[in-house]
């Protein structure tokens, strides 16, 4: 939970995304089915629950009392636990961490951009200018998630990177384009590879090399 510099495989990151998810299912769930019964039998409540302000002072006196433990709870069982894994799954793209902050930025340059062009066109009475500045402020914002969670999707990086080693060592390992590119063989590997080339070669001389030697002799 509080681990920022080590790497964490695809299965941890989306596992831990299920639970938050579940849990907040959970909790979301228990307060709509208290209020829908709450409204089904109390006119006055449904009434009232119509009423923004009303409602609003009705949530906070639920809470009321319990607004620093609800705040530290969610910091440790939610924001500092999802930061760490998220650093940590940019890790294991061999990626840096200060990478989570991107979609946040590119949000906030497509924010400010879209607030000047909008007072552009305003002032201009452009209504393809104000058009132009909702597509600066979400387009690129949406690209820039999308990009993020195809990082968060993608497997780790084989072997040891420079934020530590393989976050999944029984991973299937990739298969060379060409066997120059193979990894080296090392101990019993590399004996019994030696010994299955030398048995190819002779093999070889046997079928293709020895016959053609022997066919002028013998004739």
């Amino acid at each position: 939970m509080f681990d920022f510099f080590g790497r964490a495989r695809r299965a941890e990151y989306w596992w831990f995304f299920l639970w938050q998810t579940l849990l907040g299912g959970v909790v979301g769930g228990y307060f709509g089915f208290h209020m829908a019964s709450r409204a089904a039998t109390d006119p006055a409540f449904a009434t009232m629950m119509q009423d923004p302000v009303r409602a609003e002072a009705y949530f906070n006196s639920l809470f009321a009392g319990y607004e620093w433990p609800i705040f530290i709870g969610s910091i440790l069982l939610f924001y500092i636990p999802n930061l760490s894994v998220t650093i940590r799954r940019l890790h294991d793209t061999d990626r840096s961490g200060w990478r989570i902050f991107m979609p946040a930025l590119v949000a906030f340059i497509s924010a400010i951009g879209g607030i000047v062009l909008t007072g552009s066109a305003a002032a201009g009475g452009s209504a393809g200018g104000v058009f132009l500045a909702s597509l600066v402020m979400t387009v690129p914002t949406l690209i820039a998630s999308i990009w993020f969670l195809v990082w968060l999707c993608q497997a780790g990086t084989n072997g040891p990177n420079r934020f530590g080693p393989d976050s999944a060592p029984d991973r299937k390992q990739p298969v060379p384009a060409h066997p120059a590119f193979a990894p080296a063989l090392e101990g019993e590997a590399a004996d019994r590879s030696e010994v299955a080339r030398k048995a190819a070669a002779r093999d070889y001389y046997k079928r293709h090399v020895l016959p053609s030697v022997q066919g002028p002799q013998t004739q």
